[in-house]
Order: C-alpha cells, then structure tokens, then sequence
C-alpha cells in the first residue's frame, strides 16, 4: 500500500527565539531533537521527550516549537514524561531526579529528589497520575508528588524490611497500586493507612520468576499485563488475572526488549523495531514497522482521540501517523547531542562529534559532524571512519572539509560527500600500528600560506604538513618532544607552531622558518610550564589560544597562565609564564586567575576579552587583561545544560558564543563581534525598534574602538559609547535612564583617532 511521507519544519514557535539573528544577552540551544525517548498527547498539543529538549508540536496549527533548558526547563536528560488530562498540566522527569511541572506554559520545579541524600541513582523511570496525585517510578522506590500543592508528598521503598529497590513502572486497577521493581512485581491497596510501611506492599509471588526484574506495566480490559525479563536475557510479558492468581503468556520469550502502555482505548506494545497496538479481547488492531524510511527504532507510542498514532523514534524524533501517512515533526538540529569540538567561520559553525576517552583511547563513535549555517543545520555520518575530533575549511575554498580523526587518519570532504582518506598509505601521516592504517591526529591549523599543519600521536614523526599544493611532509620531532601524546596546535602571528603535550607533557614549538622543505634550520623547544623562579606550576595542558596582541593563554590544570613574550621562546633559556593575579572574595586577599579549576577550553571574542570554560564550574568571561570577571555561566545561574565544558568557539560576524557542554550545545549572543577594517558592512539591528521590544540595538561592523554616538534628528546627544571589537550595544535609553521617543536617530561611527567616520540611521518607536 503506497505510504505518503512527509518532512514538516516550521520555523514558528513561542517558546523559542526563530533561526537567524538573536539580540544580545540571548540563548538558543542546538540540540539533537532526533532522539527521541517519549511521547505524550494533550488535548491540542502533543509533547516528545528527546534527551536535552522536548518536540512541541500544536495540532491546531502545525507547528513546531522546541522545548529546553534555554526556554525554561530546569535540566536536561529527560527520562520520562506524562501529560494529566484531569489537571491539565505536564510532568516531566529527569534522569537526575530532577522533576518539572508544566501548567499554562508556566514551569514549575520541584527539586526534592535530586537534592535529597538517597544514595546512587535518582532516576525517574516512569511517571502514573492518579487524581491530584503523581507516582514517580524512581531507582530507589516510589515518589508520590501532589499536584495541587506542588509538592512532594510520599516516598515509599517497597522491599522487605524497606529496603530500596528500583521502580521501574506503576499501573493501577482502580484498587490497587502495581509497582515492576528490580526484584518482583508488587502491589498494595490505594487505601491502606499507610503505604510507607514496606509490609502493605506484598510481592505477586504466584508468578514465574517471582523475584526477576518487571520493567513494564499496564492495566487494560480488567487485565494486567506485565514484562519480565528472564535470567536468560530475554523479554517476556503476561497477562495476569490477579484476582484469581491467574497468568498467560502475552508475548512468547524473546531477545527484544519490550514496553506496555495505555493510550485511551488502546494497549500499545513497543518492540525494538516495531509497534502494535491492541484493542479489547486483546486484539491486534495494527502494527507499525516502516515508515518509509530508512531505519526504525521506536521507544513510546500514543493513540490520539482522532486514532492518529504518535510515536517517540530514537532515529528520526516525533512522527505522526494519519491512515498510512507518515510526518516527521522534528526541528532542525545535528545529527546527536555528542561533541569534542566546535570551529566558527563568519556564517557557519562546524560540530565535531567523536571523542578520546581519559587514557587518550578510542570512542569508537561513528564519524559525524554538522555544520549550522544562517541558522540551519547539515550532518554527515560517515561510519566507515571513527571519532572525528576537528574540523578545518580549506582557505581556498570553503566547500572542502578536513576532519582531523584519531585513528582513521585525515578525511577529506568536498561539498558535503566525502571524498578522500589521507593515511599512511598515501601521505606523510604515519600509523602507531605498523601495517594497520592506524593514524591519529591529534590537532591542525593553516598557517597564512594556506598549508595544513597536522599533528600525528605517537608516532615518530609527530609532525606532518600538507601543502597548498597537495605535497605532504613530516618532520622528525619525536626524539625532541619524547611523549606519546601530541595534541591541540595553534599557529601564532609570527608562524610559530604551538602544540600541546597533553598529559604531562608541557608545550612543544617550533619553527620551519620560510622553507618548509628545509629543516636544517626548523627550530624547535620542548618545555615545562615555570614560573619566573623555575618552578613547575604545572605540565597537565588542556587548552591554548592567541590573543590580538600575540599573548598565548594556556589552559592548565591549576588555572590560566600566559606568555606575553612567545617571541622568545627559542631564544631565553628562563622561558616562564605569567599566571594573572586576581582579588579574592576578601579585601586584600589575592589569588591566581581560576587557580583551582581545570581549564578544559579558551576562546578570545572580538573586544580581547577571554572566554574560559572549565571541567566543572562551567564558563567564565574575563576581561582582555584577565583580571576582571564579567560572567560566570553555569548550569544552575543560566541555561547552560553543563558544568563540564568541552569546547567554545566564537561566530566573528555576529559574536555568538557557541558552548559545547558534556550534555550538548548551547549559545549566548555575546556584546562583542571580531572587528572590521573600515566601515563598509555597518548595520544596526533591530531596525526599526519596535514597540514591543524591550532588548539591546546593536550597531556592528564597526572597527575596532571606534566611537559610537547616537543623537535625535536635532543632533542632541542621546548615547556615547565604544566598542567591544566590531559592536557597540545601546539599552535605547538616554542618559537620564528614560526610554527614548519615537522618532529617526542619527548614528555617529568614527575611529579613535578620528581619521575615519560613517553616519546611519535607526528608527526607534516608542
């Protein structure tokens, strides 16, 4: 039978801000909405849960919203979701404990489990609403959270003696509470005088394998139905008369994993490649094991009252189902949630999305990386290679890709399909297994001749180049470096290599002066990380980046330090660096930049301000001389959905600040934009103000510290300001702290020294 298979994007939604230009101070997540886990239908709106975020999707008018932690939910992680038809509201759990109300589009967090002293897992498996109440299926029990009051009301631990054992789901027959733990299948009396008494709850021991792991539950057509997976591995399911202590066999033994729900009239059975659903006796109304599309992997599924059929799909995200019509309703996003890291072009960003674990192993993660582009997204997965962990635009021409690869050597795309391996057999790129091809690349850079620089570990020539004109060279610096770990390059403004020994290793540069081809004369130093006495601060290395005077900043494991001489660095035998002296929290109290944090990521934006994200307190913004704090972002202050920071990379044309966290990415507009020569792309935006808008004018294309004045149209002063690298941010107030009138505004550009000068116009009303 012919299926029809549509692809629905809308670019409306009122929870989030619409692909393109955000205003200053703005967030946006760039989360995978493709994976999702559960689905949950209300009366005109239907609620995907997909990892990071949720897929909103109105049935009224088609649209598509996204849902995250940047438009008001508390956490991320999403592990279980149920919408209440009686109190008309969402509740959403997280694998965290974590736990959001969602009534009226306003968000209500209730925080008691993951804040509680319970030992381990706080996971919410699974969510059942009975009246006013919600019973949290949780890795420890029973949380009972009252709807009406916005609290947490009950936990109960169900094993003997009331020890804690894993909830995994709940169903309810009208008497009793059923409850799938770890260790049996329970049940209790709604009504008993106390269900925190372990005794009340009393174990279905009728059943085979009375004390396996029950994962799922359902309660249809006076039956219970219930699985089990068996010491074997397998999955099973029963229907269970238990009234008479009665079971059958549902579903026979199988390797498949399984899942039981209600929707409305229906009892839905989810397998790892298809879904069935059930009517009354049971009997199979239909089964759903295509979409058209390549792969299928259903994890829930709701039955609408219009039998439209909504399905959570880890590959393809929310599908609806319309007679033997199928939509995907997923916004755009990359391929996964995955990243090592982040590099920004003016325009584009590119996601890399493979990994080295601590020992500097394999991740063994498919290769894939996305590219966001005038606020749409591209992925490439590619799994004939792994773990891809940079990637590079060719200068020449910015349609060809390098991905740098640990293990599977460099990889070349042209205009989005792949097109070549460079590896040991036909480069300089060397294998650490002889005769396997087995080549890692730890970091690369271009240098100003639009050569590429590669970084190649352990092997011993860590060092290789690929020249403009296609040649490949390697350089024989292992003796000198001594380390098994070559990793993250740079390249500074007078040519010198900067590349990381991670691990321990320290620093190594060098320089190949204008003749790449010859190395008599390459200089090269390996060294420690010293203060101006010699002593070790320290040799673990995490980050590097050059600022716009030449200063090179080092990530370390006790902090920032850097080198305002990297000109020397071949040159004076006490070669140190410099750590920034900060204010402490108490007068007189002085302490080291981020002494005590480990700086796993810098970027240096537009106005030289630095950008630190650390392993565990999030992000930092710094001024450009390192010794005043601007922010600081974490996952508790701001929708930053993680502490650890793997990479940040900034957009130069708009300054968005892109954070790649261990929970996936999410970026800030940020007040300043990489800066321009003259004044030919001057643009002011929002242009008009209107009167609905309440945010920052930006004026951007500016040159560096130029000077921004803003006059009505008689010329009185109504704003003065400078810079921050190519942008000038005005609140739209006057000096006086008033909103301005509605009327025409002169803008008035001119550089410091007054040599060059630009007029624009702003519409403002009021």
């Amino acid at each position: 039978m012919y299926r029809l298979l549509k692809i629905v994007i809308c670019l409306t939604c009122c929870f989030c801000q619409v692909a393109g230009q955000v205003p200053v101070g703005a967030w946006r997540d760039h989360l995978s909405y493709s994976r999702a886990t559960h689905v949950a239908v209300s009366g005109n709106k239907v609620y995907s849960a997909a990892g990071g975020g949720m897929i909103v999707h109105n049935k009224d008018d088609n649209s598509i919203e996204k849902l995250s932690k940047v438009h008001g939910l508390n956490d991320v992680d999403i592990s279980s979701i149920e919408w209440s038809d009686e109190n008309q509201l969402l509740i959403v759990g997280y694998a965290s404990g974590n736990l959001d109300i969602i009534n009226d589009n306003k968000i209500i967090n209730l925080s008691d489990i993951l804040r509680s002293t319970v030992p381990g897992s706080k996971s919410i498996y699974n969510i059942m609403v009975i009246g006013h109440r919600a019973y949290l299926s949780c890795s420890f029990g029973v949380v009972v959270a009252d709807l009406e009051r916005n609290e947490i009301s009950d936990t109960y631990f169900l094993g003997d003696g009331g020890i804690r054992l894993a909830v995994n789901d709940m169903a309810f027959d009208g008497t009793f509470l059923y409850a799938a733990t770890s260790s049996g299948l329970y049940r209790a009396d709604i009504d008993a005088p106390n269900l925190l008494d372990f005794s009340f709850w009393e174990k279905l021991d009728f059943l085979p394998g009375a004390n396996a792991l029950f994962s799922s539950l359902a309660w249809f057509d006076g039956r219970l139905y219930a699985v089990q997976m068996t010491g074997s591995g397998n999955y099973v399911s029963y229907r269970i008369d238990t009234g008479n202590e009665y079971w059958e066999y549902f579903t026979p033994p199988s390797g498949d994993w399984l899942k039981l729900d209600v929707s409305g009239n229906y009892l839905t059975v989810v397998r790892q490649s298809e879904a069935e659903i059930f009517g009354p006796g049971p009997s199979s109304v239909r089964k759903i094991d295509d979409y058209g599309l390549w792969g299928l992997a259903i994890r829930d599924i709701e039955v609408s009252d219009d039998r439209r059929v909504w399905i959570a799909d880890r590959i393809h995200g929310l599908v609806r189902v319309s007679g033997e019509s199928y939509d995907i309703l997923t916004p755009s996003g990359p391929w996964s949630n995955r990243i090592f890291s982040i590099s920004s072009y003016p325009g584009r960003t590119y996601f890399a999305a493979g990994g080295r674990d601590a020992a500097f192993g394999n991740l063994w993660q498919n290769g894939e990386y996305s590219i966001f582009r005038e606020g749409s997204w591209s992925s490439r997965l590619n799994y004939d290679i792994r773990d891809v962990l940079y990637v590079r635009e060719d200068p020449d021409d910015p349609e060809t890709q390098f991905l740098a690869t640990w293990g599977y050597g460099l990889i070349e795309y042209r205009k989005g399909e792949f097109h070549k391996r460079h590896a040991e057999d036909n480069s300089s790129l060397s294998s650490i297994i002889p005769g396997d091809n087995f080549v890692r690349i730890g970091g690369m850079a271009y240098d100003d001749d639009n050569n590429l620089w590669l970084t190649n570990a352990g092997v011993p020539n860590p060092v290789s180049v690929r020249k403009a004109n296609g040649e490949w060279l390697s350089f024989p610096y292992g003796g000198i470096i001594n380390h098994d770990h070559i990793g993250e390059l740079i390249i500074n403004q007078h040519g010198n290599k900067w590349a990381l020994l991670p691990r321990g290793g320290g620093v190594f540069v060098f320089d190949n002066k204008q003749n790449i081809d010859e190395t008599s004369d390459d200089l090269t130093r390996k060294f420690s990380i010293t203060d101006e006495d010699g002593d070790l601060i320290s040799n673990e290395v995490f980050s590097i980046a050059e600022d716009s005077n030449g200063f090179i900043w080092i990530g370390t494991n006790r902090g920032v330090v850097v080198y305002y001489n990297p000109h020397r660095v071949f040159s004076d035998d006490n070669f140190f660096a410099r750590r920034i002296v900060v204010s402490g929290s108490r007068e007189d109290d002085l302490g080291y930049l981020l002494n005590n944090e480990t700086v796993t990521a810098i970027a240096i934006d537009g106005a030289d301000r630095k950008w630190f994200g650390t392993e565990k307190s999030g992000v930092f913004l710094i001024s450009a001389d390192g010794k005043q704090e601007i922010h600081h972002f974490t996952r508790q202050n701001s929708p930053l959905l993680s502490n650890n920071i793997i990479d940040i990379s900034i957009e130069p044309s708009t300054g968005e600040v892109f954070f790649g966290t261990s929970a996936g990415v999410v970026s800030f507009r940020s007040d300043a934009t990489a800066p321009h020569n003259a004044f030919d792309d001057v643009y002011v935006f929002p242009n008009p103000v209107r009167e609905d808008y309440n945010g920052p004018v930006t004026v951007t294309g500016l040159v560096k510290d130029s000077i921004v004045k803003i006059t009505d149209i008689s010329g009185n002063l109504v704003y003065e300001t400078e810079s921050l690298g190519g942008q000038a941010v005005w609140d739209g107030r006057n000096s006086r702290g008033q909103r301005v009138q509605t009327g025409i505004y002169l803008v008035f550009i001119s550089t410091a020294d007054g040599l060059e000068t630009h007029v624009t116009k702003l519409m403002f009303i009021h």
